[in-house]
């Protein structure tokens, strides 16, 4: 068992646990634009398809990829330290 004196402090806890909530919207914001315009794209014509694919996943992919590492180094605040 853990006493509080093990545990993190609240305030980084709670910044690991905000960090976290801005890296899913980010994640899940980013992902959702990417898929809409794919769609778009799709419906549209397929003859720039592959073209416009790699620009989605440069300008969607980053921002996935930045919510991620934020989503992991909140993660990572919000875990009790070990022994």
């Amino acid at each position: 068992m853990s006493s509080d004196q093990e545990r993190r402090d609240p305030v980084v806890r709670l910044f690991g646990a905000l960090l976290m909530a801005v890296g899913v919207l980010i994640m899940t914001l980013c992902g959702l634009c990417s898929l809409a315009v794919l769609f778009s794209l799709a419906g549209g014509g397929g003859g720039e398809f592959g073209g416009m694919l790699s620009l989605v996943l440069v300008f969607g992919g980053v921002p996935i990829g930045v919510g991620f590492v934020l989503f992991w180094v909140g993660r990572t605040l919000r875990r009790p330290r070990d022994r």
